[in-house]
């Protein structure tokens, strides 16, 4: 929804879980419970069979043959289907007709292979389809002309489970010296665990390739020590060394493809606003280089109160931005790039606003860790 995009295309390898991420997602949208559109079945060594959704009907598209390496052009090896015309014309194209004109804005393809290369009746269909409606649907991780054009489209968000982020580097700032709450905040408890668990937890897993924490604080230190949480303690003054000293640790793998900064004080931030960032960012990277243009690669969160955009942290950086981030002014942060370059943010919308707020004093603790019991959040 972020995205602006109409479409969402879920590719992967074999085995990864297409179909059963997509039975879940289908459980998000507000529709009849079974979407018009097309179901297909693969018997190994036998054949492929095609199902209306609605109806239920099935009819034979692929018929296994030990002499089929390659029946179709750009097919790849190991394919070993033969294309039956017969149950595209009896059974898919109805079943796509019948989708174009029913009442349901979406429609759900699974799965799109190589066998619909051989009716082009079925992929015309297929893109009148994408031109009317919402469509959700699998493909074969495999290069096709009918394949590749779908996922070039402007208008498809394409998510690929063997590739969904990448590389990514996460600075997690903690270097506050807490003087309007008295003391090292970060350390002071929040739901039983000392506040700076939060990021620490939410920004844990595969999502980031690389994660520093920078302190001033030894008691933070020895606590990240503790959970084998890579670190960095200094006892210089400004916010840019704490960007300086992360950054130059991270980029030490020159892989990453951008940074993440986040205060480790916003205690209901959410995971899954990262994993949205990290996705958005992702994709938006990868779409744009392969068509050679420009894309917004800044994010940041944000919420819109009474039509103003407020934005806050965390906020990911491309690594072009490197070598600013690195010698920004004395005492300053990432805003200063942010300034230098309006036009290149991309505000992404949290669930809710309470995840942008951070703690200054005792009572902003207080508050937030009722709004956290209270299950608003």
């Amino acid at each position: 929804m972020t995205s602006n995009k109409k479409h969402l295309l879920i590719t992967g390898s074999r085995g990864i879980g297409k179909s059963t991420l997509v039975k879940e997602l289908l459980k998000l949208l507000s529709c009849p419970t079974v979407l018009p559109g097309i179901t297909t079945h693969a018997f190994p060594q036998s054949h492929v069979e095609i199902m209306d959704n609605l109806t239920g009907q099935k009819a034979v598209i692929g018929q296994y043959s030990q002499d089929a390496q390659k029946p179709l052009s750009g097919a790849g090896s190991g394919n070993h289907m033969l294309p039956i015309y017969d149950g595209f014309r009896t059974l898919g194209i109805p079943a796509l007709k019948n989708a174009i004109h029913s009442d349901c804005p979406w429609v759900f393809l699974d799965e799109l292979g190589y066998l619909e290369s051989s009716c082009e009746e079925f992929q015309n269909l297929v893109h009148d389809l994408f031109d009317t409606k919402n469509v959700i649907a699998v493909l074969r991780k495999q290069s096709t002309l009918f394949l590749d054009r779908l996922r070039s489209r402007k208008d498809v968000y394409l998510y690929d489970l063997d590739a969904p982020i990448l590389p990514l580097g996460c600075v997690i700032m903690a270097s506050g010296l807490g003087k309007r709450f008295g003391g090292n905040k970060l350390m002071a408890h929040f739901s039983g665990e000392p506040l700076i668990s939060h990021i620490l937890g939410i920004t844990g897993g595969n999502l980031f390739k690389r994660r520093i924490v920078v302190t001033r604080h030894p008691d933070i230190d020895a606590l990240c020590r503790q959970r084998h949480i890579d670190v960095i303690l200094h006892d210089l003054p400004g916010r840019n060394d704490t960007v300086r000293l992360g950054l130059s640790s991270l980029i030490e793998d020159s892989q990453l493809s951008g940074c993440l900064f986040t205060s480790a004080d916003q205690p209901l931030l959410s995971r899954e606003s990262l994993e949205t960032m990290a996705l958005l960012f992702s994709v938006k990277n990868s779409a744009e280089k392969k068509s050679n243009s420009q894309f917004q690669d800044i994010c940041r969160l944000s919420y819109s109160k009474n039509g103003k955009q407020i934005s806050g942290n965390p906020v990911l950086f491309a690594n072009r931005y490197y070598e600013e981030l690195l010698h920004l002014p004395s005492g300053k942060g990432g805003s200063v790039i942010i300034g230098r370059y309006p036009n290149q943010v991309m505000n992404i919308p949290v669930s809710n606003p309470l995840e942008l707020e951070d703690v200054d004093t005792p009572a902003d603790l207080d508050s937030l860790e009722r709004e956290s019991l209270s299950g608003k959040i």
